[in-house]
């Protein structure tokens, strides 16, 4: 497999990005990470999926990682504009972890996964007060709160069962977790990590698993990932 650097470019920005590149190209995957995070932790992700026959890649979002921009309500132009500019590998499907989740749903791609996707648009004091001490350090915005601003005025997650897989920990933050139990209960595409919580959900094997047998069902992926 081949991997690099990739700047892609969007209407007045630039989005930093790592692909790696298998030898076989069946689709492509973007990977966006979530609040406070960056694309260097979702390269072993990338890696999993790449060795799937998708070009993989890992972007920053803006506000996040070597992004020039801060983090604003725009932010779902870096996922659309990674998405277009992986189109030219064929289908393409949007996985995102937490904020990188809600936004992989929420995008033009032809599938998404969510791992651990804050589909609500209300969280109490208690969550944002943990995620302004563990992750807004490492953001640049405008003020702490910036991210629930912009969950709040997302459009509202229209449910494809077909086109969406969501997966979450059964130690996720309290909102995630009822929000996903409620719609795993009424049959939603989703699955429960157990023992992961917020922040790990996409290094865990079992995460690892349910992405691969999704992806081989919608790439139509002759060898399974399961039984390399």
């Amino acid at each position: 497999m081949q991997i690099q650097r990739v700047e892609i470019k969007g209407e007045g920005f630039a989005i930093p990005g790592v692909m790696i590149t298998p030898r076989k190209v069946i689709g492509a995957a973007v990977i966006a990470h979530g609040y406070g995070g960056c694309k260097e932790e979702q390269l072993g992700l990338a890696w999993r999926v790449a060795e799937q026959g998708l070009v993989a890649c890992a972007i920053d979002l803006r506000g996040h990682g070597e992004h020039r921009l801060p983090l604003d309500e725009n932010v779902l132009d870096d996922m659309e504009a990674a998405v277009d500019f992986c189109r030219k590998f064929g289908r393409v499907v949007a996985i995102g972890h937490s904020l990188g989740g809600r936004l992989a749903m929420m995008s033009g791609a032809d599938n998404a996964i969510g791992v651990s996707p804050p589909t609500d648009r209300t969280y109490s004091e208690k969550t944002q007060e943990t995620l302004r001490k563990l992750r807004h350090n490492k953001v640049r915005a405008d003020r702490e709160n910036k991210v629930f601003d912009i969950l709040k005025e997302m459009p509202e997650w229209q449910r494809d069962d077909r086109r969406t897989l969501i997966v979450y920990g059964s130690r996720d933050v309290p909102e995630i977790v009822a929000a996903c139990d409620e719609l795993r209960k009424n049959g939603a595409n989703a699955v429960r990590i157990e023992g992961a919580l917020h922040g790990d959900t996409y290094l865990m094997e079992a995460a690892y698993v349910s992405i691969a047998r999704q992806l081989e069902e919608w790439f139509d992926i002759e060898r399974p990932f399961t039984d390399r």
